[in-house]
C-alpha cells in the first residue's frame, strides 16, 4: 500500500512554529523561570529545532544556550518489537545536567513514547533540576501523561493512523511538515 504525503507546513510556515517557541521560551526566560538553561534535542528531529530556537534566543537576548545532541534508540520500548535494528545517533552532551534547566525538543510530540524514552537517557546521565518539552507540533494521541510546554501549533489529524512528518533544511534539504497517511 502506496502512503499519501500532503503539505501542512511550507518553509515560511515552520519558520513561524520555531519562531512562536523560541518567543515562548523567551517569555519563560524573561520571568525568571529558568535559571542555568541548556537545550537537548532529540535525535535527529529535535536536533535542528533546539540549535534554531537557541539561535534565535542568542539574537534577540544574547544568551548563549547551549545544545546537546541525544540519542534515544536503546531507551525506546519497542526496541525487541521492531523488524530491525534502529539507526544509532550520536549523544552528545557537552555540559553537566545537574541541576540545570533543561529544554528537550523533539519535532513531533504523538504517543509520548519517545519523550519517555528521552526522560530515562536524561536522569542517566545527570540530575537536572527541572526538564520542560518542546515540540513544534502536538497532533494528540498521547499514550503517556506526558504534554509539552513549548509548543509551534496543536493540530488535529482526521486519522489516528496518519502521521505527521517533518523535513528539515539540514537533513532533507528543505523546511516542511507533512501528514502522511497509509
Amino acid at each position: 500500500m502506496k502512503s499519501q504525503k500532503t503539505l501542512l507546513f511550507n518553509d515560511t510556515a515552520t519558520q513561524a512554529l520555531i519562531e512562536r517557541v523560541a518567543e515562548l521560551i523567551i517569555s519563560d526566560i524573561n520571568s525568571g523561570n529558568l535559571q542555568h538553561l541548556a537545550f537537548i534535542g532529540i535525535q535527529s528531529k529535535g536536533v535542528p529545532a533546539a540549535r534554531r530556537v537557541a539561535a534565535i534566543i542568542a539574537e534577540q537576548c544574547n544568551i548563549q544556550i547551549p545544545v546537546a545532541l541525544l540519542d534515544i534508540s536503546m531507551y525506546r520500548d519497542d526496541i525487541g518489537k521492531r523488524k530491525s535494528l534502529p539507526h544509532i545517533h550520536k549523544t552528545e552532551i557537552p555540559f553537566d545536567l545537574d541541576d540545570k534547566s533543561i529544554i528537550l525538543f523533539d519535532d513531533v510530540l504523538h504517543t509520548g513514547r519517545t519523550i519517555r524514552a528521552a526522560l530515562d537517557a536524561i536522569t542517566d546521565y545527570g540530575r537536572p533540576k527541572l526538564i520542560r518539552l518542546a515540540t513544534l507540533i502536538d497532533r494528540g494521541g498521547q499514550e503517556f501523561p506526558i504534554m509539552a510546554n513549548y509548543i509551534g501549533q496543536t493540530i488535529e489529524v482526521e486519522h489516528q493512523d496518519d502521521f505527521v512528518s517533518m523535513s528539515w533544511q539540514e537533513t532533507d534539504s528543505k523546511d516542511a511538515v507533512y501528514i502522511v497517511r497509509k
